[in-house]
């Protein structure tokens, strides 16, 4: 397995653990891992990968996006559904919930017609 699979993955498992921290904060899991820790954690993953990426720049693909956008939307809302309370205020009551998915909306909009555009381009240079 390479090396920025791994970090990949680490960096997704401590960001949902930060995300069930901040939802359930008197659980056994909180009181092992705080927020800082894992926030610490996840800075050095990131400065790592950024590190080891070597001046290469590797941007998303429409697809890893919209994945990354979905987890992220959907383990706030599962989180919400179990019971749990953000301690940072984010909830189904809340009017930033909405308008955060208002510009994710957006923002996956833009980033499909970005990709539309680029294929496009990317036919007419081959023809």
């Amino acid at each position: 397995m390479k090396l920025s699979s791994i970090l990949n993955f680490s960096i997704l498992v401590f960001f949902t653990l930060l995300f069930v921290n901040d939802f359930f904060p008197a659980t056994t899991l909180a009181e092992v891992l705080s927020k800082k820790i894992i926030l610490v954690i996840l800075i050095v993953l990131v400065i790592i990968q950024i590190t080891t990426a070597k001046g290469t720049y590797k941007r998303l693909s429409k697809k890893a996006y919209v994945g990354v956008t979905l987890y992220t939307v959907g383990l706030w809302i599962v989180l919400s559904l179990l019971g749990g309370e953000s301690q940072f205020g984010l909830s189904f009551n809340s009017p930033i919930f909405y308008i955060i998915l208002v510009l994710l909306a957006f923002d996956l909009l833009r980033v499909n017609r970005q990709s539309k555009l680029e294929k496009a381009e990317e036919k007419a240079k081959q023809q």
